[in-house]
């Protein structure tokens, strides 16, 4: 019998003897595309960088009896490896070694407790049984369950299949299976589990690398402490905006004007030397979670003033496109540039952090330090104002990217309102989500370009958008080096030149291998473009997250006599295809192009994308419109780039 926790690194190819249950007491599954994308760029990006490496993604935690597995926490990572194992399975036709690790036997290596129209449908797809009802539109749809998994694999589908035009698919496949490591917690037998998943799920907030990374830099600033640990804290907290942060650490912070972006006033910011001003973030381990009998575990991180603060029923909250790590990381770039020193050689990830700023650690230079504490109050400042945020629509509760205005009123608080969609949010949104995830390599010389130019004008003011248009124009046609090396480069911009868009590129048929950056790139340009703004549908589309190609004129279509065969060169060509979400590409399927104008037609609050627009404006759709279609998108691709060749 176990008494003790044990823990134990694995891989997806040490787990051959275990099947995973997901108990009853778990959420169903609901990661979205930006979760999956993030965690397979990651894993791309070890790949590419050495195929040799190890790849540490999680912790997950077990209750085990014999080869019977329960996955009390980590289930939606788990239950995505396996998606990837099921699609890598389908598309390499078994060939790669991650295929084993779908099934124990003749069972499913992953099952569901209680959810058997889960394990149904994915038993129907190993099989592929094609005519399965478990398969059938329609009763995905009435299984939300079902749904999100479905959704995840034309994801992670649509994902391998832009993979598939560079890199053997066999062989990441491989590198997932034995080189992407997790780490493995087992309960001892008699342990409670609905109170063990209680307490794991309120127990609080673990020590981060960038709170190690603050204690070490604070431990070399001779004096000052408290106002530069102060400065810190403004910052961290990347879900609130600036000045409320600034609100919480500063006592006297209605002297300053947050509309406004500058340097950390030494004179203007006074502090109270009694305030405690550390975040207390106790580390628990499972065992001293399970050895005292905690109702509740409550850590208030939250800094606390003499000021009394203000609610305000009518603040609009925020989601960071980023995290403070990658904020301190693009930061540290920029102050890299500034001290005339080289990039920092490691890879640019939120793990690699405490390697990344040792070496300014080992430099021990007090001044230094200084520069660089009030270089990310400044960065920061410039973020809220001009980048990009996920904010709530209070109505509908969904989220949108948007710029948003800072205003003040007569009591020295702010508030915060949406600016018009502009071509900078969109610009911004494309760059976003045509961006590694995790990276957001556009930031560093953006973010330096606003802290030397921003002149005081609105984010979206036609000087910023003309310098991120050149900065991505250029940057998307050069070359032969890596995102990181280009968007350090930029920081020295006269030294950079653009290259021709690679016109016969848009020439060739591709079909789903065309890159996605190409669509959503070519959205912003007709966006730019529109002529009639005011029309319902435009006012009302944004640039967002779309990730599975669609053939106009379909691949397999329903109605052979309406659609006859046509060759490769015009089925796969670039203006045959439009880029749209999982969700509307399966809504269109393989049904008709009349069908598919008129499903078009009938939406009444947006477009699925601006070049179906175009499309749809066909009376037919042949060969000949195919390619008048294509002539014209790459026309406007073309004069895009023109304007800023030199």
């Amino acid at each position: 019998m176990l008494n003790k926790f044990t823990t134990k690194i694995v891989s997806l190819s040490t787990l051959n003897n275990y099947s995973f249950i997901i108990p009853t007491y778990q959420r169903p599954y609901v990661w979205g595309e930006e979760q999956i994308k993030k965690l397979l760029d990651d894993v791309l990006l070890s790949f590419t960088t050495n195929k040799e490496s190890i790849y540490y993604i999680s912790t997950f935690l077990t209750k085990e009896v014999g080869d019977k597995a329960e996955l009390i926490d980590g289930q939606q990572r788990f239950t995505t490896l396996w998606l990837i194992a099921l699609v890598l399975s389908e598309m390499t036709s078994n060939n790669s070694e991650i295929s084993t690790f779908l099934k124990k036997g003749d069972e499913l290596r992953l099952s569901f407790e209680i959810r058997d129209e889960i394990k149904n449908y994915l038993k129907a797809l190993l099989k592929k049984e094609s005519t399965s009802k478990f398969l059938n539109e329609h009763f995905i749809k009435k299984h939300p369950y079902l749904e999100n998994i479905a959704e995840a694999l034309s994801t992670i589908k649509g994902y391998f299949l832009q993979l598939s035009e560079d890199y053997n698919l066999n062989e990441f496949g491989n590198y997932i299976y034995t080189n992407v490591k997790l780490v493995k917690n087992t309960t001892p037998t008699n342990t409670d589990l609905n109170k063990l998943f209680t307490t794991i799920n309120s127990a609080g907030i673990q020590l981060e690398q960038t709170d190690i990374i603050k204690a070490r830099l604070l431990n070399l600033i001779k004096d000052e402490k408290i106002k530069f640990s102060r400065i810190w804290e403004s910052c961290e907290n990347m879900n609130n905006y600036f000045e409320r942060n600034v609100r919480q650490a500063f006592p006297n912070w209605k002297s300053f004007n947050f509309k406004k972006p500058f340097d950390f006033n030494d004179n203007l910011f006074q502090h109270n030397e009694d305030v405690i001003v550390t975040n207390p973030k106790d580390i628990f381990s499972i065992d001293d979670l399970l050895e005292h009998d905690y109702e509740t575990v409550n850590i208030n991180t939250d800094i606390k003033s003499n000021q009394t603060e203000e609610i305000n029923e009518n603040e609009v909250y925020c989601r960071s496109i980023i995290n403070f790590s990658q904020l301190l990381l693009h930061t540290y770039r920029i102050h890299l540039f500034k001290e005339g020193k080289t990039d920092f050689p490691e890879e640019f990830h939120s793990k690699n952090c405490i390697a990344i700023f040792n070496e300014m650690i080992k430099r021990n230079n007090t001044e230094e330090i200084k520069r660089f504490f009030k270089l990310l109050w400044k960065v920061r400042f410039v973020f809220d104002i001009y980048i990009i945020k996920w904010v709530t629509n209070i109505e509908n509760k969904t989220e949108q990217l948007e710029l948003m205005n800072i205003n003040s009123n007569t009591d020295g608080y702010y508030s915060r309102t949406k600016y018009e969609p502009s071509s900078n949010l969109m610009l911004q949104s494309m760059l976003y989500f045509t961006g590694d995830y995790l990276r957001q390599y556009w930031l560093t010389p953006y973010l330096n370009y606003l802290l030397q130019d921003f002149d005081n004008v609105a984010p979206t003011n036609n000087s910023h958008l003309e310098y991120l248009e050149k900065m991505d124009n250029i940057i998307s046609t050069r070359g032969g080096k890596s995102e990181k090396e280009l968007s350090f480069e930029y920081l020295k911009t006269n030294e950079f030149t653009q290259q021709r868009l690679d016109i016969e590129y848009f020439n060739m048929h591709l079909g789903t291998g065309f890159k996605h950056y190409w669509f959503q790139k070519l959205e912003y340009i007709l966006w730019k473009n529109w002529k009639d703004r005011e029309e319902k549908n435009f006012k009302n589309y944004r640039i967002t997250s779309r990730n599975s190609v669609e053939h106009i004129y379909p691949q397999n279509p329903e109605n052979r006599i309406q659609h006859p065969e046509i060759e490769n060169k015009h089925l796969h060509c670039f203006g045959n295809l439009v880029l749209l979400s999982v969700a509307q590409n399966s809504e269109y399927s393989n049904k008709s192009v009349s069908v598919k104008k008129s499903m078009f037609g009938e939406k009444k609050h947006t477009y699925d994308t601006l070049k179906s627009f175009y499309i749809f404006q066909s009376n037919q759709w042949t060969p000949k419109e195919i390619e008048e279609h294509k002539s014209e998108m790459i026309n406007l691709l073309k004069m895009h780039y023109e304007k800023t060749f030199f």
